[in-house]
């Protein structure tokens, strides 16, 4: 489902089938932004799709939240300008060099290089591995990056975290609206399990932000204080 928050904020609802994870949109006066950029064509289209069925613009811009195959296999069909922190370009690259028959698939997951759940989704996802395309940003980032859309603006802010180094969240002042990917879980490489001092890190940041909705990629949107509970709770159990 494609869901409103606001007249300039929306995002498709993630799919458990095969982990697809939320894709923001933001309107701008001049130019629309995609929050990360899915896990196949199928899944863009599907989003490309609500936008028409709203006469939304074609974003300009794809934001990725981190590299994780769900949040990045998609880009190359969006026909926009991907963004991305240089960490999470640096793992483009390199996936850009990768095989995608099963064998060499597998092959990543006995490495440690992929996790057998991710590795079994991609099969799922893609029966046809042929159609795997990996591409990297076209404009890339160290920290901090802001983006002004026309009457809007994204900052882009690289938080990292347990479940992956390079996670970015974007924020929307005039909206108090946050996208932070996957950036509140846990590790799934090594154990699932989260680290005392990511998680510290990652609540000292976002309580500094002023947001009232806070969407995260596996999950319905939720409020600030949810969001802080949640992980205060996960800090406790460490």
């Amino acid at each position: 489902m494609f869901k409103k928050l606001t007249e300039r904020v929306y995002y498709l609802e993630h799919n458990e089938d095969t982990d697809r994870p939320v894709l923001g949109y933001i309107k701008g006066d001049k130019f629309s932004l995609m929050i990360d950029g899915g896990n196949s064509a199928k899944h863009v289209a599907i989003y490309m799709q609500e936008l028409e069925k709203r006469q939304l613009p074609h974003p300009k811009f794809v934001a990725i939240t981190h590299w994780h195959w769900d949040h990045t296999l998609g880009i190359s069909s969006t026909n926009a300008v991907i963004i991305a922190n240089s960490l999470t370009n640096k793992q483009l690259c390199k996936m850009r060099r990768w095989k995608w028959d099963e064998e060499s698939m597998d092959k990543r997951v006995a490495a440690g290089e992929e996790i057998e759940f991710c590795n079994s989704m991609i099969k799922k996802e893609y029966p046809k591995k042929d159609k795997i395309k990996v591409i990297s940003a076209d404009m890339i980032f160290n920290n901090y990056f802001m983006l002004d859309l026309g009457g809007i603006t994204c900052e882009m802010i690289k938080i990292g975290g347990c479940h992956s180094d390079d996670s970015t969240i974007f924020y929307v002042p005039e909206e108090k609206i946050l996208f932070i990917g996957d950036a509140a879980c846990e590790d799934l490489y090594h154990g699932e399990s989260y680290d005392k001092g990511k998680i510290k890190k990652v609540i000292s940041i976002l309580s500094k932000i002023e947001f009232n909705i806070v969407i995260e990629g596996h999950n319905e949107h939720t409020d600030k204080a949810e969001l802080l509970e949640y992980l205060e709770g996960k800090l406790t159990e460490i």
